[in-house]
């Protein structure tokens, strides 16, 4: 059994050092690197180029699929263990209890995501749930945010990929999630398409084995069923359906599966159930990418010390254990590295250490470091000051400003197709005493493609309105109210509209842009075509 978890932070427990301060670091390593992974290897040259490829093919699909790009970077680092032993010395504590035959963990951290596998044997069977987790993480570097019930349900249909010649096999039938959605009762779709990540539906083990096995099924019927649905159709009803606003929208929804699916939840459940009996999960074949070929992937053996770093971060981000913590601080200040500031920063946020955390990453940036992931998580952290401290009046120090521009500048640099930095720029100058013309108006020629642009608007408008264009800050206002917006948005553009008007603010919109929820379905909804 194969199981692979996206973990967050864990407690540290103390322990005799070992003798060998690192599990599995008296092997022979080998460093791997294909276009978009970074793999630590003890196993065979054949089964890690293996590895590698399967990801490359897994990673190209999924974006092809969904027509999605790749918009926030994030280095991918790979450790393939070839003996059993070494690779539980890495399991969090928690984990290490019992004999839960583990042979893998993929965790999401804001500088770099690490996947982690036992030995070889396990890798064919393990494929399933690493594929999953690492579906998670492309749609976060492309940044889309699905609706839970889509996001599980797509990570759980291309989990099961397989490779045919030149062609690879998509939406295989996962037997454990047949066999339980047939044990029990289809979950209402009400709760489906409600479902968020904080939801009580998630607080309980088996009624998320049923939310999994659902998802899952649901999206395969609409993906690969003869569901009788034009494909014009089905394409529009998965990108509202799939969309991050889809848990707001409740009750409302089920008028959309009537016009587009031409039925409501009941014929949904009827629909579903008989589509499982029938137990036809037929997937498609989709050509093999044309990738650089595994014999390409460049390789080198890993020398001792370098090992013993790798192996020390391995240990701190899953194990969480002190002698790791002391082993990469000692080191960090023995030969400074870019790379393990950034892990010192990630650990830092982690337990709620703002402070320490954008320090470390400012001395990752002293020290040429080049990862995008951590400019775009130092942008953020930066960045947070003006909007959390705006008010028509305030005005950003123009020490802090100049800072804030050469970071985020920084940050587009690296990830030049993102949202976020775009988006704070354009705060930036909103709340400087004199905007930079060229920083507005490249905001306003990345406008959009930018993910939020309710908030990026609202800042140009005030913009305009410090600059002393009332009118072109109605005009623009004019525009945002033709935008769903969150109740932030609502209330500021309410409180520049009176200022533009010269007038006082209207109490009655400042409540109902108060009570306003945040999750409000957008006009224009992220494209999530059908896979044909």
């Amino acid at each position: 059994m194969f199981i692979v978890s996206g973990l967050v932070a864990l407690s540290a427990v103390a322990g005799p050092a070992a003798e060998v301060a690192f599990p599995g670091q008296q092997r022979k390593w080998s460093r791997y690197q294909s276009p978009h992974f970074e793999l630590y290897s003890a196993n065979s040259d054949r089964a890690s180029r293996e590895i590698l490829e399967k990801l490359e093919l897994l990673r190209a699909v999924v974006l092809d699929t969904f027509k999605l790009q790749v918009r926030l970077p994030e280095p991918v680092t790979i450790y393939s263990f070839d003996r059993e032993q070494d690779f539980r010395g890495y399991l969090p504590p928690e984990r290490r209890k019992g004999d839960v035959p583990w042979a893998g963990f993929c965790r999401s951290d804001p500088d770099r995501t690490v996947i982690m596998l036992a030995p070889a044997a396990s890798h064919e069977s393990a494929a399933q749930v690493v594929y999953h987790e690492f579906i998670h993480y492309l749609f976060r570097i492309t940044e889309q945010t699905p609706a839970p019930w889509f996001n599980e349900g797509a990570a759980e249909l291309f989990s099961t990929m397989e490779e045919n010649g030149d062609w690879l096999e998509l939406g295989q039938p996962i037997a454990g999630r047949v066999a339980e959605l047939r044990q029990g009762d289809l979950l209402p779709f009400d709760q489906l398409f409600g479902a968020t990540y904080d939801s009580p539906l998630f607080q309980n083990d088996n009624h998320t084995g049923r939310f999994y096995a659902q998802a899952w099924a649901f999206l395969h019927y609409c993906c690969f069923g003869v569901n009788g649905v034009a494909p014009e159709k089905m394409s529009a009803f998965l990108r509202i359906a799939g969309s991050p606003q889809m848990p707001a929208l409740g009750g409302r929804f089920e008028a959309v599966c009537r016009d587009l699916l031409g039925c409501d939840y009941a014929g949904l459940h009827e629909r579903l159930h008989g589509y499982i009996e029938t137990g036809r999960f037929v997937g498609r074949r989709t050509p093999r990418p044309k990738l650089p070929a595994r014999s390409t992937y460049p390789v080198r053996p890993v020398p001792d010390d370098e090992l013993a770093t790798r192996l020390a971060e391995l240990s701190l981000r899953y194990a969480r254990e002190p002698y790791a913590r002391w082993f990469i601080l000692r080191r960090a200040e023995q030969v400074p590295e870019a790379r393990l500031c950034e892990l010192l920063g990630t650990i830092a946020l982690q337990a709620g250490e703002s402070d320490t955390a954008r320090e470390q990453w400012k001395q990752a940036m002293a020290l040429g470091g080049n990862n995008a992931a951590v400019y775009h998580e130092l942008g953020r952290l930066e960045s947070r000051v003006v909007t959390d401290a705006f008010t028509l009046d305030y005005q950003l120090p123009v020490e802090r400003g100049d800072w804030l521009r050469q970071l985020l500048a920084k940050s587009i640099e690296y990830a030049p197709d993102q949202s976020m930095a775009y988006e704070q720029l354009a705060w930036v100058e909103a709340a400087s005493a004199k905007a930079n013309v060229a920083n507005v108006n490249l905001v306003q020629q990345r406008f959009n493609a930018l993910t939020n642009r309710p908030r990026a608007l609202l800042a140009l408008i005030v913009v305009r309105l410090r600059l002393g264009d009332g009118p072109g800050a109605l005009h623009l206002l004019d525009s945002l109210d033709k935008m769903e917006s969150d109740g932030w948005v609502a209330f500021w553009a309410e409180m520049v509209r009176a200022r533009a008007e010269q007038r006082p603010p209207r109490r009655e919109v400042l409540d109902a842009a108060a009570r306003k929820s945040v999750a409000t379905l957008r006009l224009e909804l992220p494209k999530v075509p059908l896979p044909h």
